[in-house]
C-alpha cells in the first residue's frame, strides 16, 4: 500500500509558500516536480564529482562514467530493452526526433506518416526532411476527442511507408493511441515506427520488446528528472546502419589524415550519437528518478493517476461554463483534463487569475496550444486562444482537485455577475 501523502512530502517545491500563498501544482504534463532523492543525486554529482565521465581516468572521472552507465542500465531495464546500446542520451523528446529525421536513411519515393495530434516535435523534423529529400508526408486525422481509427493507418500506410511518427499519449486530450496494432500494421508494410513516449513513460510501464516498437523517445524533465536530459530508444541493429547525426568528441574511435582526406572510424552505438561533453549530472538524476518510480511501482502509479484523473474531469464537467477538450469518458484520458472557459477570450487569462487572483493558493496550470497548433485548429480553437490544461501526477492530491474547482467556480461566477 502506497502512502501517498508520504510521497507528497518527498517534493521540496509543495512546501514553499509565494506571497503567503501555498503552490497547487497541476503542470506536470509540462515539467514534473522534482523528489528530494532526484535532487540529491544531481547534488551529488556537482558537490563530489564535477569531472568528465568516460575520458580523464582518474578517481572522480572512473566514478561519474559508472554512475551514467548505471544510469542507462537502469533505463534499458525499465522498458525493456534488450541491452544498453539501445539507449542513447539526449536533451529532450525533440533532439531525439531529429535524430531519427536525420539519421535514418530515406529514399526517394519513400513516404513518412504522422498525425494531427502530434506535438511539433513529432512533425517538424520530418517535414524538413520531406522538403529537403523529395519525399511524401501523409498525415492521420485524430476526432475531436483525440482518438485514432485503427482503419485510417490501414487505408494510409503503404509499400512506400518508411516511417510512422506518433505520439503515445497527448498532451493535450489525454488519450492513448493504440499504438501496438499500429506498430503491426506498419510491420506488415516493413515500416518502421517511432512512438513520441514524454506523456506515456511518466505515467504507465513500457515494455519495448512486448510492443516491438522500433524507435521511442523520452524527456526526463516530465518523469521526475533533470531538465536538458532525455533519452532515445533504437532497435540495435537499425542504430547500427544509421548515419552519425552530431559528430566530434566521444564519437570515433580514430581519425587519420591522409593524402588531403580525414578518414574518421566511429564508434558503435550508443556512443556513435552521443557527441562532446555530456550531461552527467542529469544522467545521474535520471537514473534516480527512475529508482524513484521503481519504488512506488508503475502500476501503483498507473492506478494513482486514473483515480486523480477521474476525480479530475468530474470536478472540472461539473462548471457549467466549462468546455473540456478530449474525450467524455474520463477512463480515456491519461493525467490531464484540458479545457476552455465561456466568456474568456484566451487560456492565459485563466492561468493568470488561479495564479494571481485565488485568495490562499497560487494554483499552477498550463495555458496556450501546449505545441499542438494542428489539433487546436482543427478543433476550431486558435492557438492565440489555446487551452487551459490541468495535469496531475502522484503527488497530486484530492485536496488540490478540490481548490481547483473552487477557483474556476469563482472565476466563473465573476464573469456572470460582471
Amino acid at each position: 500500500m502506497v502512502d501517498w501523502a508520504k510521497i507528497r512530502d518527498d517534493f521540496p517545491t509543495l512546501k514553499r509558500k509565494i506571497d503567503g500563498k501555498s503552490i497547487v501544482y497541476f503542470d506536470t504534463a509540462c515539467m514534473a516536480l522534482k523528489p528530494k532523492q532526484v535532487i540529491d543525486a544531481i547534488c551529488y554529482y556537482y558537490n563530489q564529482l564535477g569531472a568528465c565521465g568516460g575520458r580523464s581516468i582518474h578517481s572522480l572521472a572512473r566514478e561519474t562514467t559508472e554512475l551514467r552507465d548505471a544510469a542507462r542500465e537502469k533505463l534499458a531495464t525499465h522498458i525493456n530493452s534488450r541491452s544498453t546500446n539501445e539507449i542513447i542520451w539526449v536533451r529532450n523528446t525533440t533532439e531525439a526526433m531529429n535524430l531519427v529525421a536525420n539519421a535514418l536513411h530515406f529514399e526517394k519515393g519513400h513516404e513518412i506518416v504522422t498525425t494531427n495530434l502530434e506535438h511539433h516535435s513529432g512533425v517538424l523534423p520530418f517535414h524538413k526532411v520531406v522538403k529537403r529529400k523529395g519525399l511524401k508526408l501523409k498525415i492521420v486525422n485524430a476526432n475531436e476527442e483525440g482518438l485514432f481509427n485503427v482503419e485510417d493507418f490501414e487505408n494510409t500506410i503503404n509499400k512506400n511507408t518508411r516511417l510512422i511518427s506518433i505520439v503515445h499519449t497527448s498532451n493535450v486530450s489525454g488519450t492513448t493511441a493504440p499504438l501496438d496494432e499500429i506498430i503491426k500494421i506498419a510491420h506488415d508494410y516493413g515500416a518502421l515506427v517511432l512512438s513520441d513516449d514524454a506523456q506515456y513513460f511518466p505515467h504507465k510501464k513500457m515494455d519495448v520488446q512486448k510492443s516491438d516498437v522500433d524507435f521511442c523517445t523520452v524527456s526526463m524533465h516530465k518523469a521526475l528528472g533533470p531538465t536538458g536530459v532525455g533519452f532515445l530508444y533504437g532497435k540495435e541493429h537499425l542504430l547500427k546502419e544509421m548515419d552519425s547525426f552530431l559528430v566530434g568528441g566521444d564519437t570515433i574511435v580514430d581519425v587519420r589524415y591522409e593524402n588531403g582526406e580525414v578518414i574518421p572510424t566511429y564508434l558503435k552505438p550508443p556512443h556513435k550519437f552521443e557527441a562532446g561533453l555530456q550531461n552527467y549530472a542529469g544522467e545521474i538524476g535520471a537514473g534516480a528518478a527512475v529508482d524513484y518510480l521503481n519504488s512506488i511501482g508503475m502500476e501503483n502509479i498507473e492506478t494513482r493517476e486514473n483515480f486523480l484523473t477521474e476525480k479530475l474531469y468530474d470536478a472540472l464537467k461539473d462548471i457549467s461554463g466549462i468546455k473540456i477538450v478530449g474525450p467524455q469518458n474520463a477512463h480515456q484520458r491519461s493525467g490531464l483534463v484540458a479545457f476552455k472557459l465561456k466568456d474568456i477570450d484566451t487560456a492565459g487569462d485563466i492561468a493568470n487569475f488561479l495564479d494571481c487572483d485565488v485568495d490562499d493558493h497560487k494554483i499552477m496550470v498550463r495555458a496556450g496550444a501546449h505545441c499542438t497548433n494542428p489539433f487546436h485548429y482543427s478543433l476550431g480553437i486558435h492557438p492565440s486562444e489555446g487551452t487551459a490544461r490541468a495535469s496531475n501526477y502522484i503527488y497530486t492530491n484530492e485536496e488540490d482537485i478540490k481548490i481547483l474547482k473552487e477557483a474556476l467556480e469563482k472565476l466563473e461566477d465573476i464573469l456572470e455577475n460582471s
